[in-house]
């Protein structure tokens, strides 16, 4: 028996929308969310390493399995606090991150991947240092932008 045309047609239209989909990761996720090979986001502190001792100035290095960028752009950035002052975190679009103005002493350093809108994507890293020699007293700096919205 033969199906009218417009079943046929009808078939062909839900096969290839069936097919867009798949090739498109499914439904509702994102690939930029979910990194590349669609696994778990992830992030971590490459350098220094955790209880590495440090001379000021120094630089912080992330790995992150999401591309980085400005919030404008979409992509996820990090958040990065020092001595567990989450609500005094600097903002960094990119893979690395300059620290001075730390004082002498043991500190721990915390970054965290953040959604285009500030809030927290998951992943967070944390390792501790001592900086030996630091002038101390100021806060933290970095050639990315400051500040930004404290969390709830």
């Amino acid at each position: 028996m033969r199906r009218p045309r417009g079943s046929r047609a009808l078939l062909l239209l839900v096969g290839a929308v069936a097919l867009l989909a798949a090739a498109c990761g499914g439904g509702g996720g994102t690939s930029d969310a979910a990194g590349a090979g669609g696994g778990e986001m992830s992030l971590a502190i490459a350098s220094p390493a955790d209880g590495a001792s440090v001379t000021e100035p120094f630089t912080l290095k992330v790995s992150s399995s999401v591309p980085l960028g400005e919030p404008d752009s979409g992509r996820h950035h990090v958040h990065i606090w020092f001595d567990g002052q989450e609500a005094d975190y600097k903002i960094n679009y990119t893979d690395s991150f300059q620290v001075e103005g730390l004082p002498a002493g043991e500190h721990v350093l915390t970054a965290a991947l953040a959604n285009a809108d500030h809030s927290l994507a998951g992943p967070r890293s944390e390792i501790t240092v001592t900086v030996g020699g630091g002038d101390g007293g100021a806060t933290a700096t970095t050639s990315s932008q400051d500040g930004g919205p404290a969390y709830p």
